[in-house]
């Protein structure tokens, strides 16, 4: 803090202009952050589908050129 009144009044003026300009390029910067974390979310969720349906693929094909059960469906079964 300032030695005088008038100092401290400027330096609180200063450190409030300065906290303005910061929550002013958060708010500029804050869609593009949503974007980025809609595009993470999206992209594990598709992730994720696309396991899913490539293990029940391989189940079924295993089933279909094997004639059994596929290994993960065995152990499942037995507990």
């Amino acid at each position: 803090m300032g030695t005088t009144a008038a100092d401290t009044a400027r330096e609180v003026e200063l450190t409030r202009k300065q906290m303005e300009s910061k929550v002013a390029k958060l708010s500029e910067r804050a869609p593009e952050e949503a974007r980025k974390l809609a595009k993470r979310v999206a992209f594990a969720v598709i992730t994720a589908i696309a396991v899913i349906a490539t293990r029940k693929l391989i189940d079924r094909l295993w089933e279909r050129f094997t004639g059994e059960l596929p290994p993960t469906k065995v152990e499942r079964e037995n507990d």
